[in-house]
């Protein structure tokens, strides 16, 4: 599906290659008195913390556990590896057909590159929520209000598709995307609340015909079948009182003839 959204071409920065740690955070380390009451760093499960020393990362933390660091120059990043969920805001989102909608969607996501997750975006979540928001707009816009309803799996699924290539730069993995909510816009909501109902009346009204008709074929036949001569006019007068009991919304009044 064309959305006119170019996919980004997705790099490792050589900067973000793990270096030897630089002299002078070495020297700086060994020399600081603070070097073996600070130099500690925790992992916990499912967490991922990066070092940097003098600007230059030095190492990957990716296993739990209590690790000695270099505490001169160092600054430490972290992320967490675990599945995350984002919850996008319900908006207001014109359709295939030009009728405003209200939409929101849950993405499950994982992080699979921590470095590009830390450096390659400010704020990796902002920056997804950002995108998914874009890239909701533009597939449902691309979708009438009855298309979203009928095939949301589908939808979803190009949600996913289109979002993945947007968040590669992050090192993000989209696990899913489901529509949470869709529905019309408040300003038209009655409105077309009222066609529904109008196309749910005429659908009954026909079913309703159709079964009137039916029974009144049945009716004058059966009389027919018992020997009883009917003349036109009086065919007419039963299927005419038949189809106006059938067919009236308000319950038949009967009438005795002396």
């Amino acid at each position: 599906m064309e959305l006119g959204i170019k996919e980004p071409m997705v790099k490792m920065d050589r900067s973000l290659e793990v270096k030897p740690l630089p002299i002078a955070a070495c020297i700086g380390s060994y020399l600081n008195p603070f070097q073996l009451c600070l130099g500690w760093l925790v992992v916990d499960p499912k967490q991922v913390i990066v070092t940097s020393h003098c600007g230059v990362v030095t190492k990957v933390y990716d296993q739990p556990g209590c690790f000695s660091v270099p505490i001169c120059g160092k600054e430490t990043r972290k992320v967490s590896t675990a599945m995350q969920s984002l919850d996008l805001p319900n908006s207001k989102i014109v359709d295939g057909n030009g009728s405003p909608i209200m939409a929101s969607a849950i993405i499950n996501y994982v992080v699979v590159d921590p470095r590009q997750a830390i450096y390659g975006t400010t704020n990796y979540m902002n920056y997804l929520m950002i995108n998914a928001s874009a890239i909701l707009k533009a597939v449902i816009g691309n979708h009438t209000y009855n298309d979203l309803k009928a095939n949301t799996l589908q939808i979803n699924k190009d949600l996913a598709d289109t979002l993945q290539p947007q968040v590669d730069v992050a090192g993000l993995k989209i696990l899913s995307v489901s529509l949470n909510e869709l529905n019309y816009a408040p300003e038209i909501a009655a409105s077309m609340l009222k066609k529904q109902a109008a196309g749910a009346m005429i659908e009954a009204r026909k079913l309703i015909v159709e079964g009137a008709v039916q029974i009144a074929n049945d009716a004058v036949t059966k009389l027919q079948e018992g020997n009883l001569k009917l003349t036109d006019e009086d065919k007419v007068k039963i299927v005419t009182n038949l189809l106006t009991v059938t067919c009236g919304d308000s319950s038949a009044q009967p009438a005795i003839i002396v």
